[in-house]
């Protein structure tokens, strides 16, 4: 029964299937989610990032914005669990609330560019022509720089803010979809169910969709999974070289360069504003391994 879901859901007719192989197709799928350490590990952090994110305010121990000037450069206390910054704030509330930003920016820049880059790359794919030509030479001239530098050049052209960061980060990283997902479409429009939706005069946008999307949509998934910890990362440097979030939002990168002024003497700022870029940026990396070993049929059989 499983293999007979895995071999439906290959060819795109997952949807069509009776209700009891596809409920045997997503028990197996768990299954195997849990029995991969790379998946567990990686959907435990990113879970608790997530929520961290959603319930910021409840979490928070304090108002992020709170300036208390007796506890400048305070070591963690019971007051300030993590200790307090340079103007006497909250760094554990800072940190949560900073999830919040990054994972927004990171949210935002995948839906931009997961739409704009598919739809790209199978419009590409699919039709070929002068259209492929303009679309992947397009990619190829993004490709050709660097894409942090890209992003900083754009952000710091625009002057800095939320929507600039996300705007960098989205013309940077929708390239990168795009020739995924136009080799993708390359190597699927040459098969037979295609062949038959032609030959049944199906227009070109439903084959597009019906036909080949859920055939790509897994690698694209896997993808975006570990391309967020790049996005978060990036966010963090636009934000650490001031040209990201601006105050009075706080982000992990603004915390890390807010502590370097003391980081001799007083390094909690920067340190866990460090640790807690780094563990996110492991949590989505390790999730997007262990999603490509469970989505990828070549790895999975091993």
């Amino acid at each position: 029964m499983t293999a007979i879901g895995e071999e439906a859901r290959r060819k795109g007719w997952f949807a069509r299937l009776p209700g009891a192989l596809r409920q045997a197709a997503r028990s197996d799928f768990w299954l195997r989610f849990r029995r991969n350490r790379n998946a567990v590990v990686g959907g435990i952090i990113v879970t608790l990032v997530t929520l961290a994110a959603i319930f910021a305010p409840a979490l928070a121990p304090q108002n992020f914005e709170n300036i208390n000037m007796l506890a400048v450069w305070s070591p963690p206390t019971p007051e300030n669990l993590l200790g307090a910054d340079a103007l006497g704030r909250d760094i554990l509330s800072r940190l949560i609330v900073g999830a919040r930003v990054s994972l927004l920016v990171a949210v935002s820049v995948l839906a931009i560019t997961l739409t704009f880059g598919t739809a790209m790359g199978m419009i590409a794919g699919y039709f070929g022509g002068w259209t492929e030509a303009l679309i992947m030479r397009t990619v190829d001239i993004i490709f050709a720089f660097p894409e942090l530098i890209l992003a900083i050049l754009v952000a710091a052209v625009m002057g800095p803010g939320k929507l600039t960061v996300i705007i960098a980060l989205s013309l940077v990283w929708w390239p990168g979809i795009a020739r995924l997902t136009r080799s993708l479409v390359l190597s699927w429009k040459s098969e037979l169910f295609v062949d038959a939706a032609i030959a049944c005069g199906t227009r070109p946008h439903r084959i597009l969709i019906r036909h080949l999307l859920p055939n790509i949509v897994a690698p694209i998934i896997v993808r975006a999974s570990i391309g967020v910890g790049f996005i978060i990362m990036a966010e963090a440097t636009l934000s650490f070289l001031g040209i990201g979030v601006q105050e009075p939002e706080p982000t992990w990168g603004g915390m890390i360069r807010d502590g370097l002024v003391s980081l001799r003497t007083e390094p909690y700022l920067s340190l866990f504003g460090s640790l807690a870029l780094g563990i996110t940026i492991i949590g989505f990396n390790l999730l997007g391994d262990g999603l490509r070993d469970l989505l990828d049929p070549r790895i999975r059989g091993r």
